[in-house]
């Protein structure tokens, strides 16, 4: 009975760090994606004397470019987490 008990901590000890893994990638992602757009949105500003002035084409774009920042940088850290679980899992 305390093996299984044991076994199910163990198994939602693991589930935590992957779960706590996997949301500070996202967190990470979101956060480089929102400073991308930024950036962008900051350069359309200059050219212009007033906020409001900004092409509704330079604001899509802009989002665009820090969804799709925040998009690649997830995959790259699931990547490199894919890779480093195999790498650790061919040591066991």
């Amino acid at each position: 009975m305390a093996s299984d008990h044991k076994d199910s901590s163990k198994i939602f000890d693991d589930i935590k760090r992957e779960f706590l893994h996997f949301a500070n990638g996202y967190a990470s992602a979101v956060k480089s994606g929102a400073n991308a757009a930024g950036k962008q949105l900051i350069e359309a500003l200059v050219d212009l004397d007033q906020p409001s002035n900004i092409p509704a084409g330079k604001l899509m774009a802009a989002v665009k470019t820090g969804v799709q920042h925040a998009g690649e940088q997830i995959i790259k850290s699931g990547m490199e987490y894919f890779h480093q679980t195999k790498k650790n899992n061919s040591k066991d």
